[in-house]
């Protein structure tokens, strides 16, 4: 059995709740991204809060959007 360091395990249970990522594949992402710079890794991290905080589910078809309906809804056509 592997020993990590307790902030990579933390990392790899998070990365491991993703939809379709299993417990090698978090390993795979995580070392990756272990080996990338710290800016990337910010950038990564601030993408996510960015989608997190702006974007939200249609009321109407309950696809992505940014306003008040998604474009598609938006257009009068």
């Amino acid at each position: 059995m592997k020993t990590y360091a307790s902030p990579l395990v933390r990392l790899l249970d998070a990365l491991e709740k993703l939809p379709g990522v299993g417990p090698r594949s978090a390993e795979r992402m995580a070392f990756y991204l272990l080996r990338t710079s710290k800016e990337e890794a910010k950038q990564l991290a601030q993408s996510i809060v960015n989608a997190k905080e702006r974007l939200r589910f249609c009321d109407v078809c309950f696809n992505l959007r940014e306003n008040d309906r998604c474009p598609i809804c938006e257009d009068p056509s």
